[in-house]
């Protein structure tokens, strides 16, 4: 028996159980090469027929008693998963980007035009922060009229 054959379904569960957990699976996605292959097992997946895919995770996990789980549900909350982790990201992005760059603004002296440009920004900033702590608390996604002006800069 090939060694490789039989360590797949065991490879393939752990790089699952892995892909669960949001900061892994953010950073495996930040690899090119991964997410490639990660988007083509997607649409190879897609394109089976549910009974013939139902038939092959059964023979590949009966041994082990793992449940068969939808991988229309898996994929939709890696997703969720990866939108989440992204918008942590963009949140620390903006924390270090404004770390690294207000020390060196030491000594610098604003024009009023600079103030008013600045104080146009963080109105915005302001704001969105706003909305991702009403998205997280409520779960109201929408973007309302008014904060939506606001970010077109109207």
């Amino acid at each position: 028996m090939n060694w490789r054959a039989t360590t797949r379904p065991v490879a393939a569960q752990v790089a699952t159980d892995f892909l669960r957990r949001p900061e892994i699976a953010f950073k495996a996605m930040r690899d090119a090469e991964a997410r490639d292959n990660v988007n083509e097992a997607q649409f190879e997946q897609a394109g089976l027929d549910d009974d013939e895919f139902d038939e092959e995770y059964e023979e590949a996990f009966a041994e082990q008693g793992e449940p068969f789980d939808d991988p229309a549900r898996i994929v939709h909350s890696w997703r969720k998963s990866m939108e989440f982790n992204e918008l942590i990201a963009v949140c620390q992005g903006f924390i270090a980007g404004a770390a690294r760059l207000v020390p060196k603004l030491r000594g610098h002296e604003f024009t009023d035009t600079q103030t008013k440009v600045l104080e146009n920004h963080l109105e915005k900033i302001r704001a969105t922060a706003d909305w991702i702590e009403t998205a997280a608390a409520t779960g109201q996604v929408d973007l309302d009229e008014e904060l939506a002006q606001l970010l077109r800069g109207q």
